[in-house]
């Protein structure tokens, strides 16, 4: 059974352009050609005109999919390694400020490739929380009944900040979640 949609939180290349998404997002599309995603730090700004040239691109926008909005910030907050697409705290917030509660809309995923400041899924190798701080305010205000997130990549698994389960997959294709979202939210690791 083919699952409804494909998630992608970033990272689609690794420190790649134009060509080498379009490849990527070739081979994604045979496993489902409904994808919504985010580029990650490590991808280039050809990237995401990629995803924007399919209709895929979910970074700084939203989509409503059966009810379900999907709310999506992609990069990450600075890090010390200067990688292709970083913003500061403030140009985050700014663009998680524009996501707002819409009526009709049961169910709120944020997909965002930083995971949260101070949570199991944002502690690198060597201990260090990397997280954003904008990104974990806007889940304890907004309260998104999941968020999908990557960036970290050996901080596969789950936490919660409040009503909000966080997801971390991992890398795919070794890792993924399966997500059921009906009544309930019931998701699996892979």
């Amino acid at each position: 059974q083919q699952a409804d949609l494909l998630l992608i939180a970033g990272d689609i290349t690794d420190f790649g352009d134009r060509k080498e998404a379009e490849g990527i997002i070739k081979e994604l599309a045979v496993l489902n050609d409904r994808v919504l995603a985010i580029p990650g730090n490590c991808d280039r700004t050809g990237v995401e005109d990629v995803l924007r040239s399919r209709n895929m691109n979910l970074h700084a926008t939203t989509q409503i999919v059966n009810g379900i909005m999907f709310l999506g910030i992609g990069g990450c907050n600075k890090t010390p390694f200067h990688t292709p697409t970083e913003y500061s705290e403030e140009e985050l917030g700014e663009i998680l400020s524009r996501f707002k509660k819409t009526p009709g809309v049961h169910k709120y995923i944020l997909i965002s490739h930083a995971p949260p400041q101070k949570t199991k899924l944002d502690r690198v190798f060597l201990g260090f929380h990397v997280g954003s701080k904008a990104v974990r305010d806007f889940i304890e205000d907004f309260q998104p009944d999941i968020t999908i997130c990557g960036h970290v990549h050996e901080a596969k698994g789950t936490d919660r900040i409040g009503k909000t389960t966080i997801i971390n997959p991992g890398p795919f294709p070794k890792h993924y979640a399966l997500i059921d979202i009906g009544v309930t939210v019931d998701f699996k690791l892979y």
